[in-house]
């Protein structure tokens, strides 16, 4: 019909039919787009079609408008012989009975014999928009329109409905807000669309026109807030995107703010810019997810797809209502009806996909805390094993003497390091790379040390050896010099850090010519030592080469040695008066030590040239070959 419809607009609402049929006929003008539409305006429209029935029998006739409701509305028929028939009047005052078609958008249904023609006369004010697309129809063909457009809407209303039960049915097992904000989406979501299909008026609140005048602001409103819910509830913005989730706040508020105008305000403003604020919290709902998806993609996807089809059609609109793009209200329809099922099935999957990823991580975290039981399981163990072994140890140092009391002396502080670091791991203590080597080093070398002593024992037997935790015993397991530095750096570093120490190690290259075994002991009391007698400051564990030989050097800023104190203490069982309160000990370190310094061809002697605090040197033979490893600590 585009170009056979006149219009008029009546600002101050004064013109009549008869006006309109008599002297201010001149006043309408052709409407040049393809549908009727003169945006937000306060003025009264006036739309005039002239017909003529060309057929041989068709008495029956429908006009079809593809609108559900407006605030005030008239149809006339005006005949060639002045009849005049008001075939369809709707106010704020009548309901849905009234009107003459029962069908959820406006129907004027009138009369027009063969070869007679008519005016038709509409007469309408809307508080939105002022669009009216409508055609004219035989009594069959509208009912084939009826027919088709009440399948289409109630396939759309079934698919929807089923995803609210399905949401509302696994709120109660599941017990999470997220079903709860999904299920209020998609209701709010199908009441706008049953409300602008005309549905909602027919059956929900058919005698309710002037709410029925603000629904689209309600449902609307309604679809913003629970989408922002939504997206709170799904995305956790509160907790990892907290500027997001002022955003979300936010954007709850002014939609509020506009409800809350509607009593006060312009409505029809009010309307036009809900649909805005609907098409900026669709960007922001998507924008969200976008930002989510930079850290966790896996668990937004099917959000992110939901939303940008949201977007789509929430962009359909605002260009029809602000841009004046000619786009029929059926395409902006149906595009909501297919993008909103869309909608609320992606964010169904978005919830089970979400679901499914919560199992599988919890399913690998079972597997983790089951691997780390086992770990603590074989750490108890070992340890078991040791607290055996070093009471075997304590009893043969009743019979061996002096043998064996170095043995004791050696084992008794790495073992209580290692106690303590055990069990903060069983106690839940989370393991770390750094702590399962040094456990493992410190296994390894009181194992190693356990042996060698207990081999040497008569009617000693060797419990838990040879079951692959530590090596046989004996000088050909042999171990590279800077491996052995770093074994007693990681062994002795707690014990620093517990007293406040800045251990500090240097790594290197250099070889010496000493059994691994006994190179650990010495260097083991060496550092021991320094940790217990140093009150505060920094120790300092290093290397030099010095033409033939290589110098291990372990420096503190404790109290310091003379040349008589270190004489004195290379004793047995000998301690300094002023050491004697301040830390535990028998007086074996140092001795032990020297003797298996001397053993190995190495001298154990004070540094030169200190001013405050001890340095100790082991001046050791060098060697340019590696030492090799036969065999490795269980990890």
């Amino acid at each position: 019909m585009q170009g056979h419809i006149a219009y008029a607009l009546d600002p101050d609402w004064s013109l009549t039919l008869a006006d309109l049929t008599g002297a201010a006929a001149g006043r309408m003008q052709p409407v040049t787009e393809q549908v009727p539409d003169f945006g937000y305006t306060k003025a009264r429209i006036w739309l005039r079609l002239r017909v003529e029935n060309a057929t041989a029998g068709q008495r029956d006739w429908r006009i079809h408008f593809r609108e559900n409701f407006k605030q005030l509305f008239d149809v006339f028929v005006v005949h060639e012989d002045g009849r005049i028939a008001h075939v369809l009047s709707q106010d704020m005052e009548h309901g849905f009975a009234s009107r003459p078609v029962p069908f959820p958008e406006l129907v004027a249904p009138f009369v027009l014999e063969p070869g007679e023609a008519a005016a038709i006369y509409v007469r309408f004010w809307s508080g939105g928009s002022s669009s009216l697309a409508f055609s004219v129809e035989t009594a069959d063909s509208f009912a084939a329109i009826a027919a088709a457009r009440t399948a289409k809407n109630f396939v759309y209303y079934g698919m929807t409905l089923l995803l609210i039960i399905i949401a509302l049915g696994a709120l109660p097992v599941f017990r999470h807000p997220i079903f709860l904000a999904y299920a209020a989406y998609a209701g709010s979501s199908l009441l706008f669309l049953m409300h602008a299909d005309g549905v909602a008026f027919q059956y929900l609140w058919p005698a309710a026109p002037h709410f029925n005048g603000v629904a689209s602001v309600v449902t609307g409103s309604a679809i913003i807030i629970a989408g922002t819910l939504y997206a709170r509830v799904f995305l956790q913005t509160a907790r990892l995107h907290p500027w997001l989730d002022r955003l979300l706040v936010g954007m709850v508020l002014v939609t509020l703010g506009i409800d809350v105008a509607c009593f006060i305000g312009d409505l029809q403003v009010l309307k036009k810019l809900l649909v805005l604020v609907a098409f900026s919290a669709t960007l922001l709902f998507l924008a969200s997810g976008l930002v989510a998806a930079r850290t966790r993609f896996r668990e937004v996807r099917f959000y992110v797809l939901a939303w940008l089809g949201a977007v789509l059609s929430a962009a359909i609109m605002t260009m029809r209502h602000w841009l004046g793009l000619e786009i029929s209200q059926d395409v902006q329809f149906d595009s909501m009806r297919m993008v909103m099922v869309f909608d609320a099935t992606m964010m169904g999957l978005a919830i089970a996909d979400r679901y499914n990823q919560l199992r599988q991580s919890r399913q690998q975290a079972l597997q983790a805390s089951l691997h780390q039981a086992q770990r603590n399981l074989m750490l108890n163990r070992r340890l078991a094993e040791l607290e055996e072994q070093y009471s075997l140890a304590v009893s043969a140092a009743q019979a061996q003497g002096e043998r064996a009391s170095n043995a004791v002396h050696d084992l008794r502080q790495p073992l209580h390091a290692l106690r303590l670091e055990v069990r903060n791991v069983l106690g839940g203590s989370v393991e770390t790379d750094e702590s399962r080597s040094r456990i493992d080093s410190t296994l390894a070398y009181l194992e190693r040390l356990v042996a060698s002593h207990l081999s040497a024992a008569p009617g000693v037997g060797l419990h838990g050896q040879g079951d692959g935790h530590g090596g046989e015993a004996g000088g050909e397991d042999s171990l590279a010099t800077p491996v052995i530095l770093q074994s007693v750096c990681e062994m002795f570093r707690p014990d620093a850090e517990a007293k406040g120490l800045d251990f500090r190690f240097v790594p290197s290259s250099c070889q010496v010519a000493v059994e691994p075994l006994a190179l650990m002991r010495i260097l083991s009391n060496l550092v021991g030592n320094a940790i217990k007698y140093t009150a505060e400051g920094r120790l300092l564990l290093g290397v030099r080469r010095a033409g033939g030989r290589v110098r291990i050097e372990v420096h503190d800023t404790g109290p310091g040695l003379s040349e008589a104190e270190f004489g004195a203490v290379l004793g047995r069982q000998v301690r300094l008066d002023r050491d004697l309160g301040a830390a535990e000990g028998n007086g074996l370190g140092l001795a032990i030590a020297a003797e298996l310094a001397r053993a190995n061809g190495c001298v154990l002697r004070l540094a030169e040239g200190r001013r405050s605090g001890a340095g100790l040197v082991l001046d050791c033979p060098a060697t340019a070959i590696v030492p090799r490893r036969l065999s490795e600590p269980a990890q």
